[in-house]
């Protein structure tokens, strides 16, 4: 159901962006049978949340990072997720608990997303494609 404040919150969007947020919407929805979830809603949100970031980055009571993986071999993947997983065993080992802790809550994130990077491709796809 489009409103015409939703009609308005798209005209900026690319096509992909726009079917992302069709995407998004319908996986809440699906989710929430009992919400309305819309492009305002989602708006809302996402104003919401990014006011509250931008106040935390700027205050220093998150640290926010992005990395690009785009250049990086499936070898660079392996090799940091190794790195990272090293890396969050030795604050176990030779640190307190809050900083093993707060070192988890930085690498787990990053390691689910190499995770999901190294799975092998799908079974069809030649290893040259």
């Amino acid at each position: 159901m489009s409103t015409e404040k939703d009609s308005m919150l798209r005209v900026r969007l690319t096509q992909r962006q726009s079917d992302e947020l069709n995407a998004i919407i319908d996986e809440l929805q699906a989710q929430m049978p009992e919400a309305s979830v819309t492009t305002s809603s989602i708006a809302r949100y996402a104003l919401e949340k990014y006011v509250s970031d931008y106040i935390a980055k700027r205050d220093g009571t998150k640290i926010f990072i992005e990395v690009s993986t785009a250049d990086a071999t499936d070898e660079d993947i392996k090799n940091l997720y190794n790195l990272l997983f090293r890396l969050f065993d030795e604050t176990k080992e030779n640190y307190s608990p809050t900083v093993h802790y707060m070192v988890g809550e930085i690498l787990e994130p990053v390691m689910m997303k190499l995770a999901s990077l190294m799975k092998p491709k799908k079974p069809w796809m030649k290893a040259s494609e």
